[in-house]
């Protein structure tokens, strides 16, 4: 497939040597309601780039409460923490609504970003975009 056909924004905006580089070892997958993608915690396998759908981003504000802190379509991807040199996130990611993308290991990932400067300042301005426009939170 063709990087022009992707819908994801990341996917179809990176240099064609780092989607070259990647292609390989992206996976379709289909993302069904309430699918964790990512669990607060816990080291993350994999990122995923949306194509349809939403994923949901939640913050545990306390034991009791939690607060969506952000959503994430076709524009972005999850699994921030890897990007920014962490293995786990203090936040869960969840589907909202229903859809398909494409999955990453984070093993993959971490190589591509050492490998190609190029695809690791992509992502880093991803993040830094995506979490410019989020409240600090303390748990």
């Amino acid at each position: 497939m063709p990087q022009s056909t992707f819908r994801n924004h990341i996917l179809k905006a990176l240099a064609s040597a780092d989607f070259a580089l990647v292609r390989p070892s992206l996976h379709s997958v289909i993302l069904g309601l309430k699918t964790q993608l990512v669990a607060a915690n816990v080291p993350i396998e994999y990122v995923y780039f949306p194509e349809t759908g939403v994923a949901s981003v939640v913050a545990a504000m306390s034991r009791e409460r939690q607060s969506e802190v952000g959503v994430i379509g076709r524009e972005g991807m999850t699994g921030l923490a890897l990007v920014l040199g962490q293995d786990k996130s203090p936040d869960q990611a969840y589907i909202q609504i229903a859809g398909s993308g494409w999955c990453l290991s984070a093993p993959m990932l971490s190589a591509a970003m050492a490998e190609s400067p190029t695809f690791r300042d992509t992502l880093l301005r991803y993040a830094f975009t995506s979490s410019s426009s989020r409240p600090e939170h303390h748990s």
